[in-house]
């Protein structure tokens, strides 16, 4: 039977279906007190945005490169140090206090156990070290949240991908360049929306397998295309060779003239791909999933967000990796053969069976713990036998219901919600959460939520971003030793040699921009395509679902229409 609750962060009431009661009462876990769009900004909290900075090891005393600010309260590691047997988290552990709140107890584990400054794998820790939230890459510099990239730079949920520069959201591509939400192309530079399959083409949207095409939009299997107009071979290579796109003015003018067909062309509502009885955006291969936003290899799941790839199956509220995940509810960056991962954060790698715990790997039956590995039957990093330990967590769960943690609003933490916002050793403003759900810095300081003011220091720089020469066959090797003033924000920014050479190879200008306002940029439209508006269909009137509203595109068709007008 369906209920209808009043969720206790935001005061809107909110639906739980007979469908979520059978999945809360298959892993043993009380319904939610927060609505969908509250649980999740409250797992986003405790996921770090794209800022990087210098600290010192606090066990070999090297300067490293840390997602945590030097003055953080928190014991930080770098990445070389935190995988050595140099130390044993376990000496951290200590007893349950039935006379504090259990999440109490769990900060201050939180702030004594060392935490792993960057969370990157051993093989990108020696080959991709600048970086964060990324595995099995190499040769990558300032990529976030991806894995399996090779000589790539600059961007954001790249998987699988190979010499791409100021890209985001693209999969399995090659010697792409300022692309967005992408799969399996070949040199396709601009490009936004959901174009896949695609070689040697510029500035399109919502295409597909298509080749030697221009400021275009809804082609399929289509070539030479110059802004919406079929050219011939000959005519189409006459047009592109009077565009020059290694000058910057040019760039910025063909880009701001493809903004103009995409807006002027029907957008594809959602995007989805070999999907069956699912919702949500930017969904592949998935059976049975509802509200799902950039999944891929998903199965009977709800309220997912950036699964890079399956399988996954049987999972809730439930956010960053995937590959092989069963039965995750409220978990973030949690992924790797994992099963039975509740209100969890950062567990990977083969782990089962494990609750309100972060940083833990390869290990089994754990409570909150933080920074363990290959462990089994543990509660705030102690070891107990099988017996006391099911006793134990009973006990502290019976605990939980009866004393629960009170929030600075007021908000009731029992059994069954994910760790406060508060707890997140991250400040708001630096989280996915501020991005989702932007605050006020007043804002954030009444619900007494981490911020930080020096966001954007000044840096010593020698070039201004607009003295910068206009086409990149000007650009010297002398342009590597300049600290280059972003246009858009106080940082100073450099251009790598590896970004150089693609630049070059691709008759491609020198950004103005620094990386991190780069990359800013393609988030926030990501951003904007994780949340669905009602539209109604210009050609039949059916209602539908989209990302864009009225004015980000005056003419909708529903996906009938669309298919119908297009493919």
């Amino acid at each position: 039977m369906t209920e209808t609750r009043n969720c206790q962060n935001c005061k809107q009431d909110f639906r739980i279906e007979p469908e979520d009661f059978a999945f809360y009462e298959k892993i043993k876990v009380p319904a939610p007190t927060f609505c969908p769009q509250c649980r999740l900004v409250r797992r986003l909290a405790w996921l770090k945005g794209f800022r990087l900075y210098k600290r010192a090891c606090d066990l070999c005393k090297k300067e490293k490169i840390s997602m945590y600010r030097p003055e953080a309260p928190y014991t930080i590691y770098c990445n070389d140090c935190w995988w050595s047997d140099k130390w044993d988290p376990c000496d951290y552990a200590r007893d349950y206090d039935f006379s504090k709140a259990f999440f109490q107890q769990f900060d201050e584990l939180l702030h004594r156990v060392p935490l792993r400054g960057i969370a990157i794998d051993t093989m990108s820790g020696e080959l991709s070290p600048y970086t964060n939230h990324v595995g099995f890459s190499k040769g990558c510099y300032l990529i976030f949240f991806s894995g399996y990239n090779e000589d790539s730079e600059v961007g954001f949920y790249l998987t699988r991908n190979k010499s791409v520069l100021d890209c985001s959201v693209i999969m399995e591509c090659e010697n792409c360049y300022d692309s967005m939400n992408g799969f399996q192309n070949y040199q396709v530079h601009g490009s936004r929306g959901n174009v896949r399959g695609s070689t040697d083409c510029y500035f399109i949207k919502d295409s597909a397998h298509v080749a030697y095409c221009f400021g275009s939009a809804n082609l399929n299997n289509k070539k030479y295309v110059f802004f919406n107009e079929q050219l011939s071979k000959e005519d189409y290579e006459r047009r592109m060779s009077e565009i020059d796109l290694g000058s910057y003015k040019t760039y910025q003018e063909m880009k701001a003239r493809s903004e103009k067909v995409w807006k002027n062309s029907v957008p594809r509502p959602y995007h989805e791909l070999n999907s069956e009885s699912s919702t949500g955006n930017y969904f592949f291969q998935c059976k049975n999933c509802t509200e799902c936003y950039d999944c891929a290899g998903c199965e009977d799941s709800k309220y997912l967000l950036l699964i890079k790839g399956g399988p996954v199956r049987d999972c809730y509220d439930y956010g960053d990796w995937g590959d092989g995940a069963e039965r995750v509810y409220e978990g973030i960056t949690v992924g790797g053969g994992v099963m039975d991962v509740r209100f969890s954060q950062d567990i990977i790698h083969g782990s089962n069976n494990m609750e309100y715990s972060k940083s833990c790997m390869t290990s089994s039956n754990l409570f909150g713990c933080v920074s363990l590995r290959s462990k089994d039957y543990y509660i705030f990093n102690k070891k107990y036998p099988k017996e006391e330990f099911e006793e134990l967590r009973k006990k502290i769960i019976d605990h939980m219901m009866s004393s629960p943690y009170i929030d600075a609003q007021g908000k009731s933490y029992q059994y069954g919600e994910f760790f406060p916002m508060q707890l997140s050793p991250h400040e708001y403003n630096d989280t996915f959460a501020h991005m989702f759900s932007p605050l006020s810095k007043e804002e954030a300081s009444r619900k007494e939520l981490k911020w930080i003011d020096d966001a954007l220091l000044e840096y010593a720089t020698t070039k201004k971003a607009h003295e910068l020469p206009d086409h990149i066959r000007d650009a010297s090797d002398a342009i590597l030793q300049d600290v280059i003033q972003c246009e858009i924000c106080p940082r100073g920014y450099r251009v790598s040699k590896q970004e150089l050479n693609f630049l070059r190879k691709h008759n491609l200008p020198l950004p103005r921009q620094c990386p991190f306002c780069r990359i800013e940029a393609k988030v926030q439209q990501w951003v904007l395509q994780m949340t669905l508006v009602d539209r109604t269909c210009d050609k039949c009137g059916n209602e539908l679902r989209t990302h864009y509203t009225k004015e980000d595109a005056p003419v909708m068709y529903c996906k009938e229409c669309y298919l119908e007008a297009f493919v």
